[in-house]
């Protein structure tokens, strides 16, 4: 019965923000640990009209982690991909098939029925929009971010050359036609990075930290993790996996103002003014690094400044400030 309070979003979603309609063909992918999910998606595609088709796929072990070749096959065949997984299988060969056959996807990975009926799922879709393009304007703009918080992160990134993207729901050119829910982040690749990174709140794989994950960078690497327990099984999932995993993959800033600090970094990183990390790929967002997974972690209350200016303060978002990085006025 909870089916009904998430249909509402479901059809807002599938209508009004991907719009779907009734020539197209659509693939809900899914695991067994996300039927309920699939289901509400499935239920509103079907409802337009459009072919719609539930793949289920065994649950991988990690984020980052391909698909069958099946599934992939499915997906590229598509006008429309939902990906309501347990792991995120966002940045892979497959998923990145089928954005390159035109698909426009739809990523839920790790949402639940709860993020469905509370939070940054159900917000004002065309305000994140303009917020979350404004940041992504910045950071495109952008030479070097200087990135601070109070639990001791203190890192320098080197943006040159490097895109950035607008995760804000709707499929369109500053995102490659991805959309991911709850939306509302911008994220670029560095080219590199030097520094300290203290993740302190959640991180993929994991889930809420009871202590900080401390992460030293040199170059773009990661060169030693440190921390209690947590930082333990980390280290273990990076050496465990391949040397790409050390790669900086990614630097994103949050942009949703009804998301929530859940222990879920579906929607913990959407929050407005928090930013996170992720290690491993980062070919989705115009890297060049192959790794078997991707993983992201939390910061909250982060300084944020891009070539100088500070447009993150303590967790604040300046948007009195993203035009003096871009150089243009209102």
């Amino acid at each position: 019965m909870r089916s009904i309070e998430t249909s509402a979003v479901s059809r807002r979603i599938v209508d009004d923000v991907i719009g779907v309609d009734a020539t197209e063909d659509v693939v809900v992918l899914t695991d067994t640990g996300k039927l309920d999910i699939a289901e509400t998606i499935a239920a509103a595609c079907r409802a337009t009209g459009a072919t719609t088709v539930v793949e289920i796929m065994p649950r991988t072990d990690e984020h980052g982690n391909e698909a069958p070749d099946t599934v992939i096959a499915a997906m590229t065949a598509a006008d429309v991909v939902f990906t309501a997984t347990t792991n995120s299988i966002t940045h892979t060969d497959g998923f990145r098939n089928a954005l390159e056959s035109g698909a426009r996807t739809a990523v839920f990975r790790g949402v639940t029925e709860d993020m469905f009926v509370a939070g940054g799922i159900d917000t004002d879709y065309e305000r994140l929009r303009e917020r979350t393009l404004a940041v992504r304007e910045a950071l495109d703009a952008a030479s070097e971010a200087t990135v601070r918080s109070p639990a001791g992160t203190d890192v320098t990134l080197d943006l040159r050359g490097q895109p950035a993207f607008s995760l804000d729901g709707y499929c369109h050119e500053h995102n490659d036609n991805l959309g991911a829910y709850p939306a509302g982040e911008s994220p670029t690749s560095p080219a590199s990075g030097t520094g300290t990174i203290v993740i302190d709140y959640s991180m993929d794989g994991i889930g809420r930290l009871d202590d900080p994950i401390e992460l030293t960078l040199e170059d773009g690497d990661v060169t030693a993790v440190s921390g209690g327990r947590e930082a333990d099984e980390l280290r273990e999932t990076i050496e465990g996996a391949d040397a790409g995993a050390r790669n900086l993959a990614e630097f994103a800033i949050g942009t949703n103002p009804d998301a929530r600090l859940v222990g879920n970094l579906a929607e913990d990183k959407k929050r407005l003014g928090t930013i996170h990390f992720a290690i491993g790929d980062d070919r989705t967002l115009a890297g060049e690094t192959r790794s078997s997974i991707h993983l992201d972690g939390l910061v909250r209350k982060p300084t944020v400044e891009l070539d100088g200016t500070r447009i993150l303060d303590a967790g604040d978002l300046r948007r009195d400030r993203l035009d003096d990085v871009t150089g243009r006025d209102e």
